[in-house]
């Protein structure tokens, strides 16, 4: 799928979604990149993964109807957000991914705009879209094509996993249980 069909669709889907449902959506997504941001920060010696721990806490707090203050923990959170040119590894680009999401989180607990959720769902796909150049072009030569990367197998399990959930989520009775109860796996396997 081109990016631009992929951003269109996900606009329209978010449309369709209350404000608790985005929150369980971004929650996920966090859920996903979280183990990334763990590695990284282990690998590194850099970061604190339990602020990004913290704000997830936060999210199934708020959808339980425990309103919270979250400006305390958006400032610890934007402290251990990765900056690029600092690591410039592929761990760095994936924990930067990681925390923008869990940023977003707190956004959307805040506001029924869908643009927290849309970035939510694009640091996911952006995780997956560099790990495919990754493999794709191992010594980065600058040899792949955007195409190349739009028809990769994972690219397009990563679009149908973010449609698929979509629909789980709005028809979910208990969101809040839903969110609990989801299992998630890391977005990608380093191991």
């Amino acid at each position: 799928m081109k990016y631009d069909e992929y951003t269109k669709r996900i606009d329209k889907e978010l449309g369709l979604l209350s404000q608790e449902e985005k929150v369980v959506l971004c929650l996920i997504c966090c859920a996903r990149l979280f183990p990334l941001y763990e590695v990284f920060s282990e690998k590194e010696d850099w970061g604190d993964a339990s602020i990004l721990a913290e704000s997830q806490s936060f999210a199934k707090k708020w959808l339980r109807r425990e309103r919270l203050e979250t400006k305390s923990l958006v400032k610890s959170l934007g402290s251990v957000i990765p900056d690029m040119d600092d690591f410039g590894s592929c761990l760095g680009s994936y924990a930067l991914n990681a925390g923008l999401a869990h940023e977003h989180l707190l956004e959307q607990m805040e506001s029924n705009d869908s643009a927290p959720a849309f970035y939510a769902l694009l640091s996911c796909y952006d995780t997956i879209d560099f790990y495919v150049q990754e493999l794709l072009d191992p010594d980065s030569k600058g040899g792949v094509q955007d195409i190349d990367i739009e028809i990769h197998a994972m690219m397009s399990n990563e679009t149908k996993w973010q449609f698929n959930i979509f629909s789980e989520i709005k028809n979910s009775k208990v969101l809040e249980k839903f969110a609990d109860n989801y299992e998630t796996h890391a977005i990608i396997n380093l191991a």
